[in-house]
């Protein structure tokens, strides 16, 4: 059997759709037939650029994250059968295995990376959610120590602010929610556009980061002092606020979901930048991926507590996958989530 897969044939090429042997799962895998297809903003840049934090091999299948229907399951599977409604996340070990890429009709998932949807939950959200989501729950619980939020139940206020710069992205809209729903105060930032559909997140405040430079770095200032921050944008326009603004009260240290790019300042010596590899860190701590995979993921979107992304379908099935790495990659896509079906 074979299906249509979209390819990266060679070092900055646009992808071509072509034929996939289709696998059998493996063990403690699934095979699942992709019906919605998340686009990520760092697959649009690994398709341009030598990314040191995704290295691929050629001809390669791209995509990190998808949503389907389960067709089989490997020997040692547990939790999941065939008809399950899923959305998985490409393991790190997997990046350079194509059987494993989004960019196709059929797919491999493992279990262990994999979250069965609940019935009130559709494909799209499962699919806008998870690589984001996973995301947001590592870079607050395993490297900046924030608490979880509760699925159920009051939250105690903590007391404590949080930045998180781009509260329209789809991480950053996420990270507004997280944290809200663990009992802090969150700052973030939006354009005028968006900034209804960002206040229905519940944050404390919402900062206007069209302004000029030195006017965002007063409001920063005004709204602060900050527990964490964490900047969902990481282009060095907002490398230069952040630094601009920790400079300002002595320095500091933030997190960002974006390596360094080309163009960045150096930083002053009393602001320090870190980035991790995020989305997959989560899976690094057994008890935080059970529960984002079991509890926070699934019943997260099903109780509302996790509104996911606006989806943003794009038609023409595989052989518009191009044009959504295009329209991310120049700067077409805001406060939304492109999702697209293969078929």
């Amino acid at each position: 059997m074979t299906h249509q897969a979209a390819w990266i044939k060679s070092k900055n090429a646009i992808l071509e759709i072509a034929s996939s042997e289709t696998p059998s799962p493996g063990p403690e895998e699934l095979l699942v037939k992709v019906e919605a297809i998340a686009f990520n903003p760092v697959e649009s840049k690994v398709q341009r650029f030598e990314f040191e934090v995704h290295p691929i091999k050629y001809p390669h299948v791209l995509g990190f994250s998808y949503a389907g229907t389960v067709q089989a399951v490997g020997p040692g599977v547990k939790g999941f059968a065939k008809g399950d409604r899923i959305t998985t996340l490409r393991p790190p070990s997997k990046l350079n295995d194509n059987r494993f890429g989004a960019f196709q009709q059929y797919a491999l998932a493992n279990m262990h990376s994999s979250a069965k949807l609940l019935p009130g939950t559709t494909l799209a959200a499962g699919a806008a959610t998870i690589l984001n989501l996973a995301t947001v729950t590592a870079a607050f619980s395993l490297f900046q120590g924030l608490d979880r939020p509760q699925l159920s139940g009051s939250t105690s206020p903590k007391g404590q602010r949080i930045l998180v710069y781009g509260g329209s992205s789809s991480c950053g809209g996420l990270a507004v929610q997280y944290a809200a729903a663990a009992g802090y105060d969150v700052v973030t930032t939006s354009s005028p556009r968006n900034m209804n559909d960002v206040a229905t997140l519940k944050p404390a405040a919402i900062l206007d980061h069209t302004k000029p430079r030195a006017e965002v770095v007063k409001a920063l200032q005004e709204h602060g002092p900050y527990y964490r921050i964490l900047d969902t944008i990481g282009v060095p326009s907002v490398t230069k606020i952040l630094a601009d603004y920790l400079s300002s009260i002595g320095g500091g240290t933030y997190n960002t979901l974006i390596p360094m790019l080309p163009g960045t300042d150096p930083l002053p010596d009393n602001v320090e930048r870190k980035f991790e590899n995020y989305g997959w860190a989560v899976g690094q701590d057994e008890s935080l991926r059970e529960w984002f995979y079991n509890e926070l993921l699934p019943k997260g979107l099903e109780s509302g507590i996790i509104v996911p992304t606006r989806p943003r379908w794009i038609e023409g099935g595989l052989h518009a996958t191009q044009k959504a790495l295009d329209m991310m990659y120049d700067g077409e896509v805001s406060g939304c989530k492109l999702i697209l079906s293969p078929w």
